[in-house]
């Protein structure tokens, strides 16, 4: 999921960051919207779209001559589902920090690249990709925690079913302080997300921060 919601971001964000046209401000708004949105107003929204029998999903994909899908009611599709739904909602939030990274390169160097005819590929290999990778680099620790924080989505849409198959370790949490209140496994389990995600986090410096280019 980190891997296409950082993609998806990164390709909106050069997009709407070099486009100057007048609907370009609309189309910024439109993108970081969904952020905006409370999440539970999210779950329920898309947990309605979701529902095998009356939602619009469905509904799609039969008039497209598709098979149907049960996405939250099937253990093998419903953590597919959560992940849609939270990547939807995200997505907008790091393409603005992206577009601003973008808008912040000045033109010249880009000026600078044509008058060499260097291709639009080159170019952002070359020029956009590292003058925006401290930024990418942020997005990309700040996912991470957001991704092993993931609750409301669950709580609202699933529960943690069917058969605890979107059940995240911080739905443990929760469910073993107020559904068991069993405090201890609470704790422990506290202190596991804590361990995984200083790991994660040391592991993306020691892999990635050489390759981010500061100014």
């Amino acid at each position: 999921m980190i891997l296409i919601v950082l993609g998806c971001s990164l390709i909106l964000a050069v997009w709407l960051g070099s486009q100057k046209s007048r609907g370009n401000s609309a189309a910024q708004a439109s993108a970081f919207l969904p952020h905006i949105i409370s999440m539970v107003s999210v779950g329920l929204i898309f947990q309605q779209m979701m529902d095998p029998d009356y939602g619009i999903f469905n509904a799609l994909l039969g008039a497209m001559g598709l098979q149907k899908s049960q996405f939250l009611r099937s253990s093998d599709s419903a953590m597919n589902s959560v992940i849609f739904t939270s990547a939807w909602k995200s997505i907008g939030y790091y393409t603005l920090i992206l577009i601003a990274a973008r808008q912040s390169i000045p033109e010249s160097i880009y000026e600078a690249a044509d008058l060499d005819n260097a291709g639009s590929v080159r170019t952002f290999f070359k020029i956009t990709l590292p003058m925006i990778s401290p930024q990418i680099f942020f997005v990309l620790i700040v996912m991470t925690i957001g991704n092993f924080k993931v609750f409301e989505t669950i709580r609202v849409m699933t529960s943690g079913g069917p058969n605890n198959a979107t059940t995240s370790l911080v739905y443990y949490i929760y469910n073993k302080v107020f559904m068991d209140f069993d405090v201890g496994r609470a704790a422990a389990g506290g202190v596991i997300l804590l361990i995984i995600v200083g790991i994660m986090t040391v592991l993306y410096f020691v892999s990635l921060s050489k390759k981010v280019h500061y100014q």
